[in-house]
């Protein structure tokens, strides 16, 4: 099948756009793509398509702008997304066309550099075939609050099973958090993301590693106008004064961690994760997850809170062009401290 790569309108070729991302991933998505489009405080991105020969769009690929710190300076990367293939031609020779193209705006000089986030071994197929690896990793972790989907899985849900699950959860809510002994005040957060957190976002050191922006403009994006879900966030502050915040999001009985962060990390991690498993306890949350790369710190925090490694949830990707030195730094120079705020979309 002859297929032919071209850059695409994001106003002329919108409804096709729009059409070819809902017939691969479920869920309406026209607000969706205006938000990762448009109202992306980093600037617009970049889409190209591969085409038929009656010029139908067949599949797609995107590169969205994201401000980023980089051993300790403000850039602006890109993230692939977007990746999606219609049924029939899906085959490793138009995935390879379109990852190719993602690196454009890279080549032009437009971004530092870009990265891809697949789930899966299919989806490094054309980094392999490119001969790249990844240069990152992150893992999934979790701590279940009760012990019904767990049991229900393994002895199925007859009424004999009613008093062994019973006794599993009041093990489990046996467990109790850790006393906050930093001065802490922690609260639920909601109100317009303010100046505050850009002032934390420039004063957590970022020398040595890699890790998303948190200005107030980059929150007010990610968590008050994602119209895919509705974001929670705790705030911890010392004498009024802003020093981590924790954000998260619920599905039904579990709880995701979107983000922790904050200054030092070893005071304010901790408390803020024991005061999220409180609150998902008080709502009968089943379980909570948390992501975070292995060269993050936040995986030591994870564990003390009682949250378990589990599997691996998508490698790291990256690909930059000219400069050696920024080359060698994403590969092996640098700290991907990157957790499920960088990798999602």
């Amino acid at each position: 099948m002859s297929l032919a790569i071209r850059a695409a309108s994001l106003t002329d070729d919108q409804p096709q756009l729009i059409g070819i991302l809902e017939r691969n991933i479920p869920g309406r998505q026209e607000g969706h793509f205006e938000w990762r489009h448009q109202a992306n405080p980093a600037g617009p991105g970049w889409s190209w398509v591969a085409c038929d020969r009656n010029d139908a769009i067949v599949a797609m690929a995107s590169v969205f702008p994201r401000n980023v710190w980089v051993d300790g300076k403000r850039l602006i990367c890109g993230q692939v997304g977007e990746f999606v293939v219609d049924a029939p031609y899906r085959s490793l020779g138009p995935a390879l066309m379109l990852q190719r193209a993602t690196f454009t705006p890279v080549d032009s000089g437009e971004l530092a550099f870009c990265y891809d986030c697949p789930p899966h071994d299919q989806g490094m197929s054309t980094f392999v075939r490119l001969g790249m690896s990844a240069a990152a990793e992150v893992i999934r972790y979790a701590l279940p609050l009760t012990a019904n989907e767990f049991l229900a899985k393994k002895i199925g849900t007859e009424v004999w099973t009613k008093p062994l699950v019973a006794g599993a959860n009041l093990i489990l809510s046996m467990r109790r958090r850790g006393a906050n002994g930093h001065g802490l005040e922690i609260s639920e957060f909601n109100s317009a993301f303010g100046e505050e957190f850009t002032q934390l976002d420039a004063q957590v050191p970022s020398s040595g590693v890699i890790r998303a922006s948190r200005s107030s403009q980059d929150m007010t994006w990610r968590y008050q106008k994602n119209p895919a879900w509705k974001s929670r966030v705790l705030v911890a502050r010392r004498a009024g004064e802003l020093v981590g915040f924790l954000t998260f999001v619920t599905f039904g009985e579990r709880a995701s961690i979107v983000d922790i962060f904050g200054r030092p990390p070893a005071e304010m991690a901790l408390p803020l994760l024991h005061t999220m498993i409180d609150l998902c306890r008080r709502e009968k949350r089943g379980c909570i997850e948390g992501y975070c790369s292995d060269a993050s710190e936040l995986s030591a925090f994870f564990k003390q809170a009682g949250l378990r490694r589990r599997e691996r949830a998508a490698r790291v990707v990256a690909y930059s062009k000219g400069n050696e030195k920024v080359r060698a730094q994403l590969h092996s120079g640098l700290r991907w401290a990157f957790s499920q705020v960088e990798i999602m979309l």
